[in-house]
This record gives C-alpha cells, sequence and structure tokens, in this order.
C-alpha cells in the first residue's frame, strides 16, 4: 500500500511540474513576440497599410498624394488666325512648381530636319533648363490647330507628385509670326474643376480642365 502511494504521489507530483523550465518559456516568449511583430510588419506591408504610410509621410510634410486616376487637361489653340507666310510654330507644354523648376514636360515641338533649328531659341522660357532634353522629349512641328495634352500627376522621371499649386506653361514661337507665353497657376487638390486661360498673340485660346480621366 505504502508503494502504491509514493507511486500516486509522484505521478501527481509529475502532472503538477511544469514540462518547460525557465530559460525555454523565455525563448517561448521571445518567439512569440517576434511573430506578433513580423505579422504587424506584414500587414503595414498591404495596400491599406502602404497607404497609411503614404498619408504618414505626407501629413508630416503637409502635403497630400496626388488623388490616384485624376488627370490634368491642357487645351490649347495656337495660330489658326496667322496670316501672311504662316510657318509650323514651334510649342512647348509643360509644368512648373512653385520656384519655377520644370517638373514635367508633356509635348515639345520643335523638330526638323536639321540641328540646332534657328527659332528652337525663341522659347526662352522652355529652353532655360531644359534645351538638354531636346533630343529626348521633342517631336515634330504640326500645322497651326487646336490640341490637348494630359498631365497625370507624374514628374518626368515618372514619379507621383503630391496635390499642390504647380504653374501650366505653354510657350510658343513661330518664323515670321510672334512670341506668345500662357503661365497660369494652379491649384491641384481632390476637386475637379475647369478653367480658361487668358490668350497670348499665338495662343489663341487655352483652358484646363481637372477630373477622373
Amino acid at each position: 500500500m505504502t508503494d502504491q502511494n509514493d507511486r500516486n504521489e509522484l505521478q501527481h507530483d509529475a502532472t503538477d511540474t511544469p514540462t518547460v523550465t525557465g530559460p525555454q518559456t523565455r525563448r517561448g516568449f521571445l518567439g512569440r513576440l517576434g511573430l506578433a511583430a513580423a505579422a504587424l510588419t506584414v500587414t503595414q506591408l498591404l495596400p491599406g497599410g502602404l497607404a497609411s504610410a503614404a498619408t504618414t509621410v505626407t501629413a508630416k510634410t503637409g502635403a497630400k498624394a496626388w488623388a490616384a486616376g485624376n488627370a490634368l487637361d491642357i487645351t490649347f489653340t495656337v495660330a489658326t488666325q496667322a496670316t501672311g507666310r504662316v510657318k509650323r510654330p514651334f510649342v512647348a507644354v509643360w509644368i512648373e512648381d512653385t520656384s519655377g523648376k520644370t517638373v514635367r514636360n508633356l509635348t515639345v515641338w520643335v523638330a526638323q530636319n536639321r540641328l540646332n533649328p534657328r527659332w528652337l531659341a525663341e522659347l526662352s522660357r522652355w529652353t532655360r533648363d531644359n534645351s538638354n532634353l531636346l533630343d529626348t522629349v521633342s517631336s515634330a512641328t504640326r500645322n497651326p490647330g487646336t490640341y490637348a495634352v494630359a498631365w497625370d500627376g507624374k514628374n518626368d522621371k515618372g514619379a507621383a507628385l503630391p496635390q499642390g499649386d504647380y504653374y501650366v506653361c505653354i510657350e510658343t514661337a513661330r518664323e515670321h509670326g510672334p512670341y506668345s507665353l500662357v503661365r497660369e497657376k494652379v491649384s491641384i487638390g481632390s476637386t475637379s474643376f475647369k478653367k480658361t486661360l487668358p490668350a497670348s498673340n499665338d495662343i489663341e485660346a487655352a483652358s484646363l480642365s481637372f477630373a477622373r480621366a
């Protein structure tokens, strides 16, 4: 009977004694903590987490991200009323930030059969900062008419820019014709808008429309 009681007590002690020692318990706790941290990191890397991170960054800089799917449409009419020896105009349309630095070239018409066309220098504002881009952003000159280009909120490197104030620039020059420049400030936010720009010599009309593309 005594042996049986001793065995019962030993069995009872074995049941009550933890099978994991102190150091192993601590490692287990740290392991669970690491898994939890990893799960949190994965959650933050999901699209919703990326959006939250972007919101935090832009909140610190005071700027919001450009609303995905929105575009600024720029329509302009050039040299349709010109008379006499009407040559194809040189045209540049681009976006500047508030410091006057070019952030996006939208369209540039200067390409001809010869290098360094005589009238390119007449696009004085565009060539001031962008003449080195001539070979990569320019296309052939076009006949007088009405044209449209769109800005998707990205810079020349394809990076998304924030909401805020920018300048829309339209510049033209033409052999035997006048120099023309329209430079208008726009405030890009999340609200759609339309705006008529002032005319300038060969730039007979210009307008903006900001909405979902």
